[in-house]
């Protein structure tokens, strides 16, 4: 066993720092652009990435091939995906499941008093929850951000930023609320993530 293992060690070490790691034939194709953002990502210390391709280019295996990447040079082990609630939800995990075999746990109210009740008192739900994917309307609420605040990930991906933006159109009060809030949870994720 430890002749395979350190066999196993020197060729992992072999393939050197520009090899990547996580992609797994089959799974996915992988156009030359897809490759740029996880180059870039590579060469930074605290990878901290904005990906504002098209619609349908795949941002989402862009992401995903950085995500897998820092996880199988051990950079990464815990990771937040933030999305809008709904469809885009759905599609994250299928895609991280299918693509790059990381299985990304839902983070609801429910979810998270389950974790509680499971833990020992007064611990943080979000520390058990190692790979995470949560809507960015759930994690704004100021309970919510409370937890997030003493809570760090490695790596946190917040699709579609322009949500977190301020629009500079004359809005509703209520919308401009809404704006602040996720705003701030964007700034608290921010701080709490070495890449983002």
């Amino acid at each position: 066993n430890w002749l395979i293992y350190h066999q196993a060690f020197l060729l992992e070490q072999a393939l050197g720092p520009d090899a990547i790691l996580a992609v797994q034939p089959g799974r996915l194709r992988i156009e030359p652009y897809q490759l740029v953002p996880l180059a870039r990502a590579l060469r930074m210390n605290r990878p901290r990435l904005l990906i504002a391709d098209d619609v349908g280019l795949g941002k989402t295996i862009e992401a995903g091939l950085i995500a897998a990447e820092l996880m199988a040079r051990r950079q990464v082990y815990r990771l937040l995906v933030v999305t809008p609630a709904g469809p885009l939800m759905e599609q994250w995990k299928r895609e991280m499941i299918e693509r790059f075999g990381l299985q990304l746990e839902e983070i609801t109210r429910d979810r998270l008093e389950q974790v509680r009740r499971e833990t020992e008192l007064g611990a943080n739900p979000f520390e058990h929850l190692p790979l995470a994917i949560a809507s960015m309307d759930f994690l704004k609420q100021d309970s919510i951000l409370d937890l997030l605040e003493r809570t760090t990930y490695d790596l946190i991906i917040m699709d579609e930023a322009h949500h977190y933006s301020e629009t500079g159109i004359d809005n509703s009060e209520a919308e401009r609320a809404d704006s602040s809030q996720r705003r701030k949870l964007a700034q608290t994720l921010a701080r709490q993530s070495d890449a983002l």
